[in-house]
C-alpha cells in the first residue's frame, strides 16, 4: 500500500468542527432509538460506549445542560442525510483548502445555490439529471424513498433558505458550544497528531486498516492520495469520503485499543452478549457471503438506519465485523471478519477449557 498511494495524516480545524457537530447530532439521534422496543431489553447495550474519552463525555453534557430543545432541532435538520449539507461543507473544505471553522462560515455566505444542490446531489450517486424535476424525483423515490425524495425537492426549491438556516446553526454551534473549548483541544490535538505519525511510520497498511476497522487496499488503488484527519470530537468513530482523486478518512483519536491486546475474558464475554440478538446473528451471516451496505441491510431487516447502526457498531467495536469503502461509491459496506470471529471463539475456548 505504501507504494501505491501517498498518504498523510492531518489535524483540520474546519472538519474538526463539522465532526463535533456531527458527534452531538449523532449521540442524541442514537439515545432516541436506544429506547426503542427493539432495544431497550438488549443486553449487549452496556458494552457499547460512543464516547470513551471522559472529556467528551463532558462536552455533550455541558450541551445538553445548555442548549435549547428549538436548537437541538435546528442541528438535527442540517445534519440530516437527507439534505447532505454536512457533506456540503466537506466538499468546501476541501475544494478550497479550508483549515478554520470561521473560514468555513464565511465561504458558505458566498457559495452559489446551485453548486450547494450539486455537492448535496452527488453523494445519492444517481444518474437523474438535477434539471429534470420529475426525473429527478421518481429516481430518488425509486432508490431511496417518497420521504426522502420529497424533502430534496423541497430544499432544490428553496436552496438559499437552505444554506442560511445551515451558515445560521454553524454560527450558534460554534460561539456557544465549540469556541469555549477550542484552544484546549487544539492543544491536545498537536500532541496526539505526533503520536498519531509515530503510529502510522511504524506500519502505515496497519495503521490504515486498523483504524479503519477494514481493507482499504482496493479502495487506494482507485484514489491517487489518501488524507487521514484525525479528530478529538469523533472519539472511536471513523467517516470517509471521496474528494476527486483523494481519499479522505477521518476518525477518532482514541484508537489505542485497536492496536492493543484486549484482556481475553472481557472480550468473549462481549462477543457472547453481542451474540445474543437474532439480528446480529444474521448480519454476520449475510455478510460473510457477500459485502453488504447499510441500505439493504436496513431494508432486509425492516430497520431504521439508526437502529441498524446500533447493531453494526456492536459488531464492528469487537472487530468481528469489517467497515470498508466503496472502489465506486461513497457508500459504506461491510464484511464479516472471519479470522478475528475465530481468533474470539479460540480464545474463549483456551480460557473456559484451560
Amino acid at each position: 500500500m505504501e507504494s501505491i498511494i501517498s498518504c498523510k495524516i492531518e489535524y483540520n480545524k474546519a472538519i474538526e468542527f463539522i465532526v463535533s457537530i456531527l458527534k452531538y447530532t449523532n449521540s442524541k439521534t442514537r439515545q432516541i432509538y436506544w429506547n426503542t422496543p427493539d432495544l431497550e431489553k438488549d443486553i449487549a447495550k452496556g458494552i457499547m460506549d460512543f464516547s470513551p474519552n471522559k472529556e467528551v463525555k463532558d462536552w455533550l453534557k455541558y450541551i445538553d445542560d445548555n442548549i435549547s430543545p428549538f436548537f437541538r432541532n435546528d442541528l438535527i435538520f442540517v445534519t440530516d442525510e437527507t439534505y447532505r449539507l454536512l457533506d456540503v461543507c466537506l466538499n468546501l473544505v476541501m475544494m478550497e483548502d479550508i483549515k478554520d471553522p470561521l473560514e468555513l462560515i464565511e465561504s458558505l455566505k458566498t457559495l452559489d445555490t446551485s453548486t450547494m444542490i450539486e455537492f448535496s446531489y452527488k453523494y445519492y450517486e444517481l444518474p437523474a439529471s438535477l434539471d429534470d424535476d420529475i426525473a429527478l424525483k421518481d429516481t430518488l423515490t425509486e432508490a431511496y424513498s417518497p420521504e426522502i425524495a420529497s424533502a430534496f425537492m423541497q430544499m432544490k426549491i428553496h436552496p438559499l433558505e437552505y444554506k442560511n438556516k445551515l451558515i445560521d446553526v454553524l454560527q450558534t454551534f460554534y460561539k456557544e458550544f465549540y469556541e469555549p473549548f477550542e484552544d484546549r483541544v487544539y492543544n491536545y490535538m498537536d500532541e496526539r497528531l505526533i503520536f498519531h505519525n509515530d503510529l502510522f511510520k511504524k506500519n502505515p497498511t496497519d495503521f490504515i486498516n486498523t483504524i479503519g476497522i477494514g481493507d482499504y487496499s482496493k479502495a487506494i488503488e482507485l484514489h491517487k492520495e489518501m488524507i487521514i484527519y484525525m479528530s478529538f470530537y469523533m472519539d472511536v468513530g471513523v467517516i470517509y469520503f471521496t474528494f476527486e482523486d483523494i481519499l479522505v478518512m477521518s476518525c477518532g483519536q482514541t484508537v489505542e485499543h485497536r492496536f492493543e491486546n484486549r484482556k481475553k475474558r472481557d472480550t468473549y464475554k462481549a462477543l457472547f452478549k453481542a451474540l445474543s440478538d437474532d439480528k446480529r446473528i444474521e448480519i454476520l451471516k449475510l455478510t460473510s457471503k457477500r459485502p453488504w451496505y447499510n441500505k439493504e441491510l436496513a431494508d432486509y431487516f425492516h430497520l431504521t438506519t439508526a437502529t441498524l447502526s446500533y447493531h453494526l457498531n456492536l459488531l464492528l467495536d469487537l472487530e468481528i465485523l469489517n467497515f470498508e469503502p466503496s472502489i465506486i461509491n461513497n457508500r459504506y459496506y461491510y464484511t464479516t471478519n472471519k479470522e478475528s470471529l475465530k481468533e474470539l471463539f479460540n480464545m474463549a475456548l483456551e480460557d473456559l477449557l484451560d
